[in-house]
């Protein structure tokens, strides 16, 4: 007989046990505020060629559109030294291991009382999702003028994962949105080769990185990174 329901504290358990270098939970919810944020940085063209963001529009901002039945989402994070060349490969294998490990920790008698049962569950940068607005909302760093995750002890080298589950969570911990660090500094915005970074906004057409996937320049310049290059 399992326990009445699942903990965090088996969630957590299960994340350190895989590896993972961070942890959080956020309900399953529509992200009204981002909705409207993300339809006019696409309405503006913002978003270059990646008409991905034209799609989808109603399960990038409400999970539960596209797994139906979510309740919680499981945030992970793993650092960029962590993850290997192929991350997305490292990451998924990482959370299929964290979902085992769930399942022996709370044994429940079916598994399909907390994962959907055609497998649509563990995402990483592989489905329509906000990663990093649940990111946020479930305690795991604030958005940083690089307009990327930055979490105040791992910096923005983390890779985002979710594992999706179908019940909520008991003594689920309620978390403080950690505090925009970036005061005054602007680091990121003077040494972007493309001057695609403003506070508000990510022009991704001036996006060195966009165009040859091979700029970091706005990671590295950042103070919560120095100790990590």
């Amino acid at each position: 007989m399992h326990a009445r329901g699942l903990t965090y504290e088996t969630i957590r358990l299960a994340a350190q046990a895989v590896g993972m270098d961070d942890v959080g939970i956020v309900t399953a919810q529509r992200w009204d505020s981002d909705a409207l944020f993300m339809d006019e940085w696409v309405a503006q063209g913002l978003h270059g060629n990646m008409s991905y963001f034209e799609r989808n529009q109603a399960k990038r901002y409400d999970i539960r559109e596209l797994v139906p039945e979510a309740k919680t989402v499981v945030v992970t994070l793993l650092t960029y030294g962590h993850s290997g060349h192929d991350y997305h490969r490292t990451l998924k294998s990482l959370l299929y291991q964290m979902k085992q490990q769930i399942l022996d920790l709370w044994q429940p008698l079916d598994s399909g009382e907390i994962f959907s049962t055609d497998h649509q569950h563990v995402f990483c940068d592989s489905a329509p999702v906000l990663e990093r607005r649940m990111a946020v909302a479930a305690g795991l760093g604030f958005i940083g003028r690089n307009h990327q995750l930055i979490h105040p002890r791992l910096g923005s080298r983390v890779h985002i994962g979710e594992l999706v589950l179908q019940t909520e969570v008991e003594n689920a911990p309620q978390p403080a949105p950690v505090a925009d660090g970036c005061g005054g500094c602007r680091r990121c915005i003077d040494a972007c080769p493309g001057q695609a970074l403003g506070r508000d906004e990510w022009d991704a057409r001036r996006c060195v990185a966009y165009v040859t996937h091979k700029c970091e320049i706005c990671q590295q310049v950042c103070p919560y990174n120095e100790k990590l290059i």
